[in-house]
């Protein structure tokens, strides 16, 4: 019977507490100054602050304010940093946020995604960019095979579209097309085996077919 009235007692003050201390200036978040923003909108930030504090500074954290803000806005911030200036009259907030920056479009399903280069997907609709389009059967494919996808978009300049499959993937670019190796087989040498190709015939407009051995048979159109 103690034990269920400690329970109950601890819920409550847990669920009065917050608002409790807020009645206390010195607790209170007055301001939120928000740095690095680009494409985020701000507002996702000041009600992140507020679903996470409830305006209280003591109940603020960098993750927690990462986890709610990322939760409002597609996953689109890679990180937040929380910065306490303290008065008597109350807490100035200061957070200073890294936002995801995007390699590349992914289209599965019907749905758009952009990629950044850590191979998190996420969704901004405010970035306008000229980016590669990457088709893909599987999501997680691209997050477990996500190095061997930056290192193609790294090696190869001008890529407009990248089609991916189990065994082989295909590249567009204005020179032309590549049928290479799967993602999965795209080893540092393929990948530098590629960019010696495209470096020597860059002005050329190619049809290349490149095995998993790396290689590569390579038709000129006229």
């Amino acid at each position: 019977m103690l034990m269920a009235v400690w329970l109950v007692a601890m819920g409550l003050a847990g669920f009065f507490l917050p608002g409790f201390l807020t009645t206390f200036p010195v607790f209170e978040i007055k301001e939120v100054y928000v740095y690095g923003l680009r494409s985020v909108p701000a507002d996702a930030f000041s009600l992140g602050v507020y679903q996470v504090s409830k305006n209280n500074w003591l109940f603020l954290d960098s993750e927690r304010l990462l986890e709610k803000v990322n939760e409002l806005t597609g996953n689109s911030v890679e990180d937040v940093k929380v910065e306490r200036v303290f008065s008597l009259d109350g807490v100035r907030v200061n957070v200073y946020v890294k936002e995801r920056v995007p390699v590349a479009y992914v289209a599965y399903e019907g749905q758009e995604m952009l990629l950044d280069g850590k191979g998190e997907l996420f969704y901004n609709p405010a970035v306008e960019r000229e980016l590669p389009t990457i088709y893909t059967f599987s999501l997680d494919y691209i997050k477990t095979h996500y190095v061997n996808l930056i290192g193609l978009i790294n090696t190869v300049e001008g890529i407009s579209e990248i089609y991916i499959a189990q065994d082989r993937t295909t590249i567009y670019t204005a020179g032309g097309k590549a049928v290479i190796p799967p993602l999965s087989k795209l080893s540092p040498l393929v990948l530098d085996r590629i960019k010696r190709l495209y470096s020597s015939m860059k002005d050329e407009y190619l049809d290349v077919f490149m095995t998993s051995e790396g290689i590569a048979v390579v038709k000129q159109k006229e």
